[in-house]
């Protein structure tokens, strides 16, 4: 089967080829970041670039675990294969390879050679490796599929609002979406893919060795999903759940969830102070997919899945994503690009007079100019409420935004 097209991502990659920085696409496990390697070879074939010119590493395969165990020899595999003239060099899941920064650094330095490395932690962009390759590297993250990816896979011929309830349902893992049609296997496809992250990104990377607590923190989070939440809030829970943690704990096990992209912490922002808030801050999980296999609120809490959704559009069309607080009001979503800023809200329905005024008010307390959005699951609602756009998820998800 032909791998699912991801053209938001290979275009990204193109607009830096050959460019002189290390290429680092990041992401979490099982998003398609190998599967983007093999779109990016067949686009570098198709432009001209020679097969053999094109130099691939898989750091999952045996094939490689078995002749590369530190960074030396990882440099010195990669040095061997090279040919004359400008290579490229792609290397998968390079985290493994103890000391890895320093192969990179010195590829990039020795090499005529246009350099592409994946990972699953966001380990690999900590402070001391940001300064290490201070200017000589761009990130590409990488998220699950986008519905707009899912539905071309499934066929753009299809009810989009009823793929749409799938894709919620499912999320947008590659694998998943590769299952869609065989829904007794689907829940074990993500099962797995979770149990993966959370026994090898966060308990085994960390040495963590009670997993059990990891997937209680994790059911914690998706279940307050669009709520603030404190350590306070999460050692409350845990205590009545019997297991006695310190905030500490809760902060370590916070951060490494989100270094493993389980999990993506949001700011608050003072619109009016124009402040970053430092306390209680919000938490998505990177596929609705995961949310639908730990909570059973799913359709009890449809709004806030929606919330989730759009704040994973955001991140994918590139906005820079905070929480808006204006008084006592909030905005659910700042969505920042450049020059460009954008104020969200969203909310399952406008129908009813009271979720219209609550949505309503903080967004036209705003006094800029920037433009302001209600996303809703409505159909033929009002689209306008002078000057505050109204639409449909759906069309939002496939909307490129003049």
């Amino acid at each position: 089967m032909e791998p699912i097209a991801r053209p938001l991502y290979i275009n990204r990659l193109m607009s830096f080829k050959d460019t002189p920085f290390i290429k680092m696409i990041t992401g979490v496990r099982r998003c398609g970041k190998s599967t983007l390697l093999d779109l990016l070879e067949k686009e570098f074939i198709s432009s001209g670039i020679p097969k053999e010119k094109i130099i691939r590493v898989n750091l999952d395969s045996m094939e490689w675990k078995a002749s590369v165990e530190n960074w030396k020899e990882l440099y010195s595999c990669v040095r061997d294969l090279l040919g004359n003239g400008k290579n490229y060099v792609m290397i998968d899941e390079i985290q493994n390879v103890p000391g890895w920064e320093e192969a990179a650094i010195s590829m990039f330095t020795d090499m005529d050679a246009d350099l592409y490395i994946t990972g699953s932690n966001a380990v690999m962009l900590s402070p001391d490796l940001g300064s290490k390759l201070v200017g000589r590297y761009v990130e590409i993250e990488v998220l699950p599929l986008s519905f707009s990816e899912y539905l071309t896979f499934i066929g753009s011929d299809q009810d989009p609002d009823r793929i749409f309830t799938e894709y919620v349902r499912h999320g947008g893992f590659p694998a998943a979406a590769l299952m869609h049609d065989r829904p007794q296997l689907l829940e074990t496809v993500i099962d797995g893919i979770f149990h993966t992250i959370v026994d090898f990104d966060i308990a085994g990377r960390n040495a963590i060795g009670d997993r059990a607590l990891i997937s209680s923190l994790a059911a914690f989070l998706i279940g307050n999903v669009g709520n603030t939440v404190s350590a306070k809030s999460i050692s409350d829970y845990l205590s009545s759940n019997g297991r006695k943690v310190n905030h500490t704990t809760i902060d370590n096990y916070l951060l490494t969830m989100e270094r493993s992209f389980l999990f993506y912490k949001v700011k608050r922002y003072d619109i009016q102070s124009r402040n970053i808030l430092k306390t209680l801050d919000k938490y998505y999980v990177v596929d609705t997919g995961i949310r639908s296999l730990i909570s059973a609120s799913q359709d009890q809490d449809y709004g806030r899945v929606l919330e989730n959704v759009v704040y994973l559009e955001l991140l994918r069309r590139g906005y820079k994503v905070s929480i808006g607080k204006i008084g006592t009001e909030e905005v659910d979503f700042i969505a920042a690009k450049g020059s460009a800023t954008e104020y969200y809200q969203v909310t399952y329905s406008m129908s009813d007079e009271g979720t219209r005024k609550r949505e309503l008010t903080p967004l036209r307390k705003i006094k800029d100019s920037h433009r302001k959005l209600i996303i809703s699951a409505d159909r033929n609602a009002i689209s306008d409420y002078g000057g505050i756009l109204n639409l449909n998820i759906v069309d939002w998800l496939l909307w490129t935004a003049p």
